[in-house]
């Protein structure tokens, strides 16, 4: 990614900017039936890599210089991560408890705990905010790993990158392995999500360490991630799938889940390369790339807009006449697609990217409005 045919002036890594618009693409459509749209998820099932390459990128991107100021590094990433985390929890919370008057989510309830503690705990309080929950694993491994090089530069250890992700390789093992063991509840569910994710993280540091040494011609490339993601088939009848945010390994040998989450980053990584020349300055690659949070917090927002409009035209015309008003109501993940033609999934990953955008967007001018009107009221006192 350092090479200059694939940056702009500015620096910009176009090939990460694909990688985080195909990341969360995948993610909204693992949340409504796949999105309609295979992509070679017969190999690499969304779910085994979406959110680990979100990990593996931000390791990626990770500074050495930020450890010459660790508070102001955690406080930045507070700023960007947590409190935006908390404000749209609250926001979330008076959406739920408006539109529980009419019939909808009567199991979500609002109080302290869902809006203070639940976040953390698993991140699933308020339903139309779900995906927020990765938000908190993130934020720990920022802070875990930079704390840890500084501990270890204090006392004039230096890093050894590879074995530095085989460590945190280990502490992956360790989660899939409390996991398995039914270790998977309240603080260890907190814990078995850091632990799992934190050897995508050290792996993006190890990669920008010896990027360099990627230049493997594409046949023989994808020749090796086919033929290993052909053993694991074989031996598991498919390609194992997980559920990160449940650490859910069916379980799984505890190498597995990184072996095919690797994979994944490996296939994709390389595909974006490829890529970046023809899309990788696209406008629209670039606003998806950088909405990456609003799309995580908000697309199920998006898809339950989509169903409501499905639901009026069930109601007052002769169309979507077997749409289920009880699960539109009460199961987050139902959706109706006419004539059940799976294709059709594709409207809600499209309907979840758009409405995040537009609704960050327009959150935006808000705050630019009343910032310039504050102004004016200034000036003219």
């Amino acid at each position: 990614m350092q090479n200059i045919d694939i940056k702009s002036s500015y620096n910009v890594n176009f090939t990460f900017k694909i990688i985080y618009a195909l990341g969360i693409i995948f993610i909204v459509m693992g949340h409504c039936g796949g999105g309609g749209i295979s992509i070679v998820s017969e190999f690499f099932p969304f779910c085994v890599f979406h959110l680990a390459i979100f990990m593996f990128a931000s390791g990626f991107f990770y500074k050495e210089k930020n450890e010459s100021n660790v508070k102001q590094y955690i406080f930045n990433k507070i700023k960007r991560l947590i409190i935006p985390l908390y404000l749209w929890n609250f926001f979330y919370a008076f959406v739920i408890h408006t539109i529980k008057n009419f019939g909808f989510f009567p199991n979500v309830h609002v109080n302290l705990e869902t809006l203070f503690l639940t976040p953390i705990m698993h991140g699933h309080q308020f339903v139309l905010n779900l995906a927020g929950w990765f938000v908190i694993p993130l934020f720990m491994i920022h802070v875990i790993n930079i704390l840890i090089r500084k501990i270890l530069k204090n006392f004039k250890i230096n890093i050894n990158e590879i074995v530095y992700f085989g460590i945190m390789l280990i502490f992956g093992f360790i989660g899939v392995i409390l996991s398995n063991k039914g270790y998977d509840k309240n603080w260890f569910l907190v814990l078995d999500r850091v632990l799992y994710f934190l050897p995508f993280y050290s792996l993006g540091i190890l990669y920008k360490k010896y990027e360099q040494f990627d230049r493997l011609n594409n046949v023989v490339y994808f020749g090796i991630i086919f033929s290993i993601a052909l053993v694991l088939i074989y031996h598991y009848n498919c390609m194992p799938p997980i559920t990160p945010s449940w650490v859910t390994f069916n379980g799984m040998c505890c190498f597995t889940p990184f072996i095919e989450g690797i994979l994944g980053i490996a296939f994709w990584l390389r595909i974006s390369k490829i890529l970046t020349p023809a899309i990788g300055q696209s406008k629209f690659i670039n606003t998806i790339a950088d909405n990456t949070y609003t799309i995580m917090i908000n697309h199920c927002a998006g898809f339950m807009l989509l169903k409501t409009i499905f639901a009026l035209i069930s109601k007052y015309t002769e169309y979507c006449s077997n749409f289920n008003f009880s699960a539109y109501k009460t199961h987050i993940f139902y959706c109706y697609i006419p004539h059940n033609l799976t294709q059709f999934y594709v409207l809600y990953v499209i309907a979840g990217i758009i409405f995040s955008i537009v609704f960050q967007q327009a959150i935006y001018k808000v705050v630019a409005f009343c910032k310039t009107k504050m102004v004016v009221s200034e000036q003219s006192v």
